[in-house]
């Protein structure tokens, strides 16, 4: 797509300083635009949409702040502001997409429809119209003037249609609320889609996941599990013990293969009281497993996760896995509170880390610098819980040497320690 407008363009430092203000012209890309004035020896510049941090409109101008903190105002459009604005977000939100990593597998269904999004305080964020599209792990939602957005369905909490209203509800576990209404004939097909795609996701996790995994446990007991288990999403060792104390420890011994592995996490364990949680997700490309444990220590104002190495599904006798593996460290508050009551958001920050990035780790501690040129390199910026997340790591263990790695564990924990402590 490459479409152009002729307008009025400004650009300023963070304190109001004109740099430049000029009659010309936006010309529309793929993943940016280019700013130019008049005349075909000014070759203007080029923003790509990863460069920018602020991006809304009021009054007919388009404003829009970069990382680098220069400011941009687009003016004077005339009578094509409206088809100017659209062609922006319709181009911004396609980038949006792919650079926040919100389509989950194949599209599905597409609808028109209304939404209306409230935080987890009831408070309100926004509502429109927008195009609705449906894929296998996500619902995308792409208004014509707004920021698009996402909602992961292995977060989505609980569900309900209002057949007498027509609409949706959509309760997160982050606490925050969407709803969606407007969808005129095409509500009972998007009713249907919506529970063939939630409900697909628990057969796929007992059936094709869970059950090779512990196949001796019975159908509804995994059901239970699948529930919390979403995407590989983690569930506290107390939680499993409620479903069922055999599978808690057949869960121990499908994670912990390795027993270095498990006398780190032991050892954590005499630190404090902790509650430890496990995930399990499969990786079909590789024909394996996904494992990875995490540990709270409020008291100590830590929590720590690590990914074990793959366990292939076809191998059922395989060797005890010799690769060490690096456990990386977290505060889960910054200053002020009690860790008890923020535990739930810390283990949740790091479960929509892994989950919506593919288990990827890089993204949740390594310096911005250093992915750069990578992938993740929007998300690490935009992505709130990934924002928080990194705000609150405070180093990483990888050794092999037990006595070394539980000799930095300690030099960490103090690091996590609230001062008042």
């Amino acid at each position: 797509m490459e479409i152009s407008y002729n307008l009025r363009y400004q650009k300023s430092t963070f304190s109001n300083r004109t740099l430049i203000d000029k009659e010309g012209e936006v010309i529309i890309y793929d993943k940016g635009f280019r700013l130019k004035g008049k005349g075909a020896t000014d070759k203007g510049e080029l923003i790509n949409f990863s460069e920018v941090k602020e991006f809304y409109y009021k009054n007919e101008r388009i404003f829009f702040i970069t990382f680098s903190k220069e400011k941009y105002t687009l003016s004077d459009a005339g009578t094509l502001f409206d088809q100017l604005l659209k062609d922006l977000y319709r181009s911004r939100n396609e980038f949006l997409m792919d650079a926040l990593f919100m389509k989950g597998g194949k599209l599905k269904a597409e609808f028109d429809g209304h939404f209306k999004r409230l935080s987890k305080f009831q408070k309100f964020i926004c509502k429109g119209e927008a195009k609705i599209r449906l894929y296998e792990k996500t619902m995308v939602v792409i208004p014509p003037n707004m920021d698009a957005f996402s909602i992961n369905f292995n977060f989505v909490n609980f569900h309900e249609f209002d057949e007498l209203d027509y609409n949706l509800k959509i309760v997160m576990d982050d606490g925050s609320v969407n709803f969606f209404s407007h969808l005129g004939n095409d509500f009972e097909i998007f009713e249907e889609k919506i529970n063939e795609l939630l409900g697909g996701l628990y057969d796929t996790l007992v059936n094709e996941n869970l059950r090779q995994a512990f196949p001796q446990f019975h159908a509804a007991t995994l059901l239970k599990l699948a529930y919390r288990m979403k995407g590989g999403k983690a569930v506290s060792e107390k939680d499993i013990i409620k479903i069922d104390e055999d599978l808690a420890a057949s869960m121990d011994e499908f994670m912990f293969d390795n027993e270095e592995i498990k006398n780190k996490f032991n050892f954590l364990r005499t630190l404090g009281e902790s509650e430890v949680f496990y995930a399990i997700a499969k990786d079909d490309l590789r024909n394996s497993f996904i494992r990875w444990a995490l540990i709270s220590i409020p008291e100590n104002n830590m929590v720590a996760f690590t990914v074990f190495p793959p366990k292939k599904i076809e191998d059922e006798a395989q060797a005890e896995s010799k690769t060490s593996t690096e456990t990386y460290f977290y505060k889960i508050i910054m200053e002020k509170g009690n860790p008890v009551d923020k535990q739930k958001d810390k283990v949740l920050e790091i479960e929509q880390a892994l989950v919506t990035l593919n288990f990827v780790k890089d993204p949740c501690y390594m310096d911005k610098r250093d992915l750069r040129h990578s992938p993740y390199q929007y998300a690490i910026r935009k992505m709130p819980f990934l924002r928080i997340l990194r705000k609150s790591y405070v180093g990483s263990i990888n050794t092999p040497d037990e006595k070394e790695w539980k000799k930095k564990a300690k030099e960490l924990i103090k690091k996590t320690k609230l001062s008042s402590n």
